[in-house]
């Protein structure tokens, strides 16, 4: 993890991954970086980097960005391969996050990552692959909570002329909303919500002087599978599969070597397989950015959105948007980031409650009334200690905020995450990691609480 995330705050134009599940993946994972060298798996993005200062872009043009050695490396031909694997036990005390009838399995992990750089300075392409794998003997059941592959190509036209593509694909999971309209009944869902993602982007940036542009865009396909309650029913989600397209723009300017303005439009169109989730919208942001600056480095921004979504219940939603980003780093092992986020999303919840579908092989199946918009804030504060050369420590607390746009369900999400690695040797170390959730909300006998606790080696080879 660094501490230069963005602190986006307004109306996100993406799909929001999986709730938080997602990044929490990756998150109960924190000090894998402790051991790992090399280039990391890379996230999901449109630009070849985030908006930075003067005198980091000169730093890059001055960088040669081929591999000085191949330390902590396998050479293959022009390849280099980057590994690591971790094993070990889990136990998930609501393996469902459910409300009711809430399920507890021990098994053992799996937690594999790999990547391949391929770097001539000019090209440069990297291949990646990353999973979190469990299994739950008593269930009889494998959960991917995580797992991504993809590929990332960057041509560096010339130093302040880049053009970047990138394709991936990942099998994740996340908690039902639709359990809520389950509780007044004896019914219960016993498998969490499995998808599969497909995510595809281009950009180009340019750099003129002290103004920079960038122009890109981004498309993002899901399907989802359906889900079984204890009664053998099938609860039909593929109402939520579709597609989110957006097209992406920034114009800045180096105001000094050290800070920076800029402007970001976007548009997207959201599709999917039930109608009333269809959207399309927009957003323009302004901002204003430093770099390091004593301790600290920041950015702020202010800007518009607006998001037209064909449920004549939700109709337009319009919202002036403010943001920020800080970043408090007291010693050069401590780094404390401050992030929040607000995202369009679909839930499968609905107000409408039951309704019987077609029948299935194990019976009739149940349709979650086509499900409900939402927006999610999250704001999360993340603590990253890597004081020696054998102890690690990270830290997170977070919450997000769901508001149903065609309810008056609120909920909130509130997670806690910690980590501790022992570095047995530069490549070896025995991990701790430690999740808590808990599901706040106004909507009766929805709340859930869930725990998940893993011990285990990870080893980079």
């Amino acid at each position: 993890m660094t501490a230069s995330v963005r602190w986006l705050v307004g109306r996100g134009l993406r799909l929001a991954c999986g709730r938080m599940l997602c990044a929490l993946a990756i998150m109960m994972i924190p000090a894998v970086a402790a051991l790992a060298q090399g280039p990391g798996v890379p996230p999901a993005q449109v630009f070849y980097s985030s908006i930075g200062t003067l005198e980091a872009t000169i730093e890059r043009y001055q960088r040669d960005p081929r591999p000085q050695s191949t330390e902590g490396a396998f050479q293959v031909l022009d390849w280099l391969l980057y590994g690591s694997t971790g094993w070990g036990v889990a136990c998930d005390f609501n393996v469902n996050s459910t409300p009711t009838d809430q399920q507890k399995a021990c098994g053992p992990r799996f937690t594999p990552s790999i990547v391949a750089a391929h770097n001539t300075g000019i090209q440069r392409t990297l291949l990646y692959g990353v999973g979190d794998v469990r299994y739950y003997p008593t269930l009889s059941r494998v959960d991917v909570v995580d797992t991504t592959a993809g590929v990332v190509h960057v041509w560096e036209i010339q130093r302040d002329l880049i053009f970047r593509v990138q394709a991936q694909g990942k099998q994740a999971q996340e908690y039902s909303g639709f359990a809520a309209n389950l509780v007044p009944t004896n019914v219960s869902l016993t498998t969490p919500v499995r998808y599969t993602q497909g995510y595809g982007s281009t950009s180009i940036q340019k750099e003129f002087g002290s103004f920079f542009t960038a122009v890109g865009g981004s498309i993002t396909a899901t399907a989802y599978q359906d889900v079984q309650d204890n009664l053998g029913n099938t609860v039909d989600e593929q109402f939520r599969n579709g597609t989110v397209t957006t097209l992406n723009t920034r114009f800045g300017y180096h105001i000094s070597p050290i800070m920076y303005t800029y402007i970001e439009p976007t548009v997207n169109q959201q599709r999917y397989a039930s109608p009333l989730l269809n959207s399309e919208g927009y957003r323009v942001v302004a901002g204003l950015g430093s770099g390091r600056f004593s301790l600290f480095s920041g950015e702020i921004y202010a800007g518009y959105a607006a998001q037209r979504f064909e449920d004549p219940l939700v109709g337009t939603v319009a919202i002036p948007v403010v943001g920020g980003r800080l970043s408090w780093v007291p010693t050069r092992f401590l780094t404390y980031t401050l992030t929040a986020d607000r995202t369009f999303a679909t839930s499968d919840f609905s107000p409408n409650g039951l309704a019987l579908g077609s029948v299935t092989n194990t019976g009739p199946g149940l349709l979650p009334g086509l499900g409900s918009v939402t927006t999610a804030t999250t704001v999360r504060l993340n603590a990253d200690w890597d004081f020696n050369r054998y102890l690690g420590l990270s830290a997170s607390i977070s919450d997000q905020h769901l508001d149903y746009l065609d309810s008056s369900r609120r909920d909130d999400l509130l997670t806690i995450v910690g980590g501790v690695i022992f570095k047995i040797r530069p490549s070896l170390g025995i991990q701790v990691n430690y999740l808590h959730q808990n599901l706040y909300t106004n909507f009766p006998g929805a709340a859930f609480s869930r725990g998940f606790v893993s011990v285990g080696a990870q080893s980079r080879f």
